[in-house]
């Protein structure tokens, strides 16, 4: 689009030149290409990313220049006559197009982006532009045209020049700082004036054809250079405040015309004595035009100093009421200012600071790290400053380095005091760390510090036995002052490099320096000072004290093994009984007490997830061998336990609450086994059934009315129970009902368990089971001893756990009943002792 005009043009003048066409349609021809350049730049479409303020007026200058040029190259080609007869036709034409082109091309100048924001900044700068032009004309008019007698089109066209070149300078030169190609439109505008100009004076004088061609050159060339496109992305938007108020401060644009007008208007006075209308007429025009864009000015300044006084005005308002210290710093880091704030949140006058190092207020333990980060170019920094009162105060820095910029110049720190949260965060670790009511160290904080140690230690975990009871019959508050008093005596008791912590409601823990000697006195004498009485809150509280002991070996799971290793061997201590020495870790018992804690963890859901088995074991007459009953014993199979007999998993059962549960399935599912055998064993006897019965099931309440709501015939029954306390309330009444239903009652582990003889005498019994650690190795008349004081009281024995023939002749010769054991059959599942009965009784 951009090389048909040209080739155009310079097609059309060379031919003029060389004399094939007229000058005259050669200059028509290149004004017709410049007007269709200007066309096709106004009606396109403007693509994206660009902006058109500013185009299209310079499009439409270009139109209008060349419409212009081509009607006076027409008109000179088409009415020679008229231009050789002085008719003023065909010089008017391009004065009336002078002033189309320069209005359109000067608001295209005027809207290029950089430009003034406001519009009082456009009219100033439009004031300076008609300024310096009625300046320019001014004089030139004394110099030059004054003499030459200019009128008419030309005195016209010549001052319109005038006032269309200043501002078309003035605008170029405000725009270009920031308008890529602003220069270039500047100048192809300027060219276009000054063509312009000249064709109305060549037309206006009869100049020779020739000097047509002259003036055509640049009509081609400036509207080239003025319809140049902005590349799309580069347009900047227009500046505002005192960069784009539309201010010549830093060119001298009026002093220098102004300057010569001056130096013209003496020259003119000097010669001639005196001035013209003309003359006269403009210096009035010059001075009201400098007096309006001075009051313009005027008003602009003090519209951009109210504008800067709010806005100092809200940032003194949010720097007062910020909570943070600014401070700006210099390339030496002194304070050259600091925000009001200073005073009220640090006590620091400006007097304290402004001039003096800011390292200087720095801990000086932390001034070369703060040093060091300030240099490295650290945004964040925390560091203790000395506020006015001589208190270091914990702050955070924000910094900014800002030295680049021309309107801070400076190293811009914000100080925020975070001394709060800083004690916020130590006490919100202290408490993480430490145990709320004796202030001992946690069992986390226990752990950190067994790991850091680096020397052989032992740790000691201490048990308050009873203080459940205490909490219980005296309240919780006086059981929280037991637990103080205790913690105050582990502190007294302690040396230095020893540590004391609270583990769990009941239990401290020490860890002592030096080996196992030093340790095992170390826990025998905090024994003894945590079974002393409490005399607390007006009461005396006494407490039993365990004590298990682990040695801590270096680098172990960060201190947690010791723990666990020390609180096993307390559970191992309280298991002995009160009054045990301290208990050292040990791996078979630790073994034990592992297995007794899976247990109590596992058991509950045993029965839902169909882990209990019956096995039944052979209750045999002596010296016969017939099978008078069967003893049905429970088992669990547990993955990781292997089977896990009765004896082991039952008391635990009454220990987690589920002797209801677990009885009313034995005693059911024993019942069915028991139908089952009633209706496949026709011939002998009928065998009775033994069930064993937890202490916690038969001191509950409905246990009668479980025997009868499980459906077991009550006659063939014999409720098997132990006694683990002496005097058990209740024990004779709940015996003496299962008997008045029918059922019979037995003794279990007589000889191993604590009964005294007299309770035997008064307890409703049928039936009494020796162990047989009760007669092992002894003769017969010991086992005939036990024996007969079992008839005497018109109770049957049955020994259990009889392994081989001695025993079976020892507990015969002794003329016992009822025996059992491996010796027979051991305990078995349903099929086989089936099979065992039915060998028993083929073998009669």
């Amino acid at each position: 689009m951009l090389l048909v005009p040209v080739t155009l043009s310079a097609a059309a003048l060379t031919a003029a030149l060389a004399g094939l066409i007229p000058a005259g349609l050669a200059l028509a021809v290149a004004g017709l290409t410049v007007a269709a350049r200007g066309a096709t730049l106004v009606l396109r479409r403007p693509a994206a990313g660009r902006r058109t303020g500013w185009q299209r007026p310079i499009s439409a200058g270009l139109g209008f220049c060349g419409l212009s040029t081509a009607a006076a190259g027409l008109g000179h080609w088409l009415a020679p006559d008229a231009y050789l007869t002085d008719v003023p036709l065909p010089a008017e034409l391009p004065l009336i197009g002078l002033f189309f082109v320069a209005g359109t091309l000067l608001i295209g100048l005027f809207h290029l982006p950089g430009q003034a924001a406001t519009y009082i900044g456009r009219a100033r700068r439009l004031l300076d532009g008609v300024g310096i032009g009625v300046i320019l004309f001014f004089i030139a008019w004394l110099v030059v045209f004054e003499a030459a007698g200019l009128k008419g089109a030309a005195l016209t066209a010549v001052l319109v020049a005038s006032v269309a070149a200043g501002s078309a300078v003035v605008g170029t030169m405000r725009a270009a700082p920031r308008q890529p190609g602003a220069v270039l439109r500047g100048l192809g505008a300027l060219i276009m004036i000054i063509a312009q100009t000249a064709l109305i004076l060549i037309l206006d004088y009869h100049l020779s054809p020739d000097w047509l061609l002259l003036a055509g050159v640049p009509l081609v060339a400036g509207p080239l250079l003025a319809g140049l496109e902005l590349p799309p992305g580069r347009t900047p938007e227009p500046t505002t405040g005192a960069a784009g108020d539309g201010s010549f401060a830093r060119y001298p644009l009026l002093a220098l015309p102004l300057g010569g007008a001056l130096v013209a208007a003496a020259y003119h006075l000097v010669v001639t004595g005196h001035f013209d209308p003309v003359s006269a007429v403009l210096a009035i025009v010059g001075v009201v035009i400098l007096a309006i864009r001075e009051a313009l000015a005027v008003a602009d300044v003090r519209q951009y100093a109210r504008r800067l006084a709010d806005r100092e005005a809200r940032f003194r308002a949010l720097v007062a009421g910020s909570a943070d210290v600014t401070m700006m710093l210099d390339d030496t880091l002194v304070v050259r200012w600091q925000s009001p704030a200073a005073a009220r949140r640090l006590g620091l006058a400006d007097a304290d600071v402004v001039g003096r190092p800011l390292l200087a207020r720095v801990h000086p333990d932390e001034a070369d790290a703060v040093l060091a980060a300030l240099e490295s170019g650290a945004t964040l920094i925390e560091a203790r400053l000395g506020d006015g009162f001589g208190v270091w105060r914990e702050t955070e820095w924000s910094v900014s380095d800002q030295r680049g910029d021309p309107s801070v110049r400076a190293v811009v720190v914000h100080v925020r005091d975070i001394s709060r949260r800083r004690q916020l965060e130590h006490a919100l670790h202290q408490a993480a760390r430490t145990d709320h009511l004796t202030g001992l160290a946690n069992r986390t904080e226990l752990r950190r510090l067994i790991a850091e140690r680096t020397g052989p230690s032992v740790l000691i975990v201490l048990g308050l036995d009873g203080l459940s009871s205490v909490n219980q019959l005296r309240g919780h508050e006086v059981g929280d002052a037991v637990l103080v008093e205790a913690a105050r005596r582990l502190r007294a008791a302690l040396v230095p490099g020893e540590i004391a912590a609270r583990l769990a409601s009941d239990q401290f823990a020490v860890v002592t320096n030096g080996g196992a000697v030093h340790a095992q006195m170390t826990a025998s004498r905090l024994l003894t000072l945590l079974s002393d009485p409490y005399p607390v809150l007006g009461v005396a509280s006494h407490l039993s004290a365990s004590a298990g002991l682990a040695e801590h070996v270096l680098h172990e799971d960060r201190g947690g093994g010791a723990i666990n290793r020390a609180e096993l061997a307390l559970q191992r201590a309280r298991q002995l009984g009160p009054a045990q020495p301290p208990q050292w870790y040990d791996e078979a018992t630790a073994t034990l007490l592992r297995r007794r804690l899976t247990i109590e963890q596992d058991l509950p859901g045993a029965l839902a997830r169909g882990e209990l088995d019956l096995l039944f074991e052979p209750v045999v007459e002596l010296p016969g061998g017939r099978v008078a009953g069967v003893e049905a014993r429970p088992r669990w199979r547990r993955a990781g336990l292997g089977p896990v007999e009765d004896g082991e998993f039952l008391p635990v059962a009454d220990q987690l609450g589920l002797h209801h549960e677990l009885g009313t399935w034995l005693l059911a599912a024993a019942g069915r086994q028991l139908g089952a055998w009633s209706r496949t064993m026709l011939s002998g006897p009928p065998l009775w059934l033994a069930v064993p019965v937890t202490p916690a099931l038969l001191a509950a309440d409905g246990f009668v009315d479980l025997i009868a709501a499980t459906g077991f015939p009550p006659s063939r029954l014999v409720v098997q129970f132990t006694i683990t306390e002496p005097e058990q309330p209740d024990l004779i009444e709940r015996l003496t009902a299962i008997r008045t239903l029918g059922a019979r009652t037995a003794l279990d582990g007589f000889g191993v368990q604590a009964t005294s003889l007299s309770l035997l005498r008064r307890l409703p019994l049928d039936l009494v089971r020796v162990d047989r650690r009760t007669f092992a190795g002894a003769d017969t008349a010991v086992v005939a001893a036990v024996v007969n004081l079992a008839r005497q009281l018109g109770v049957d024995v049955a020994v259990e756990g009889v392994r081989d023939d001695e025993e079976l002749q020892t507990i015969t010769a002794a003329g016992c009943r009822l025996a059992q054991g491996s010796l027979f059959c051991a305990a078995s599942v349903p099929e086989r002792l089936e099979a065992y009965l039915d060998t028993q009784r083929a073998g009669r």
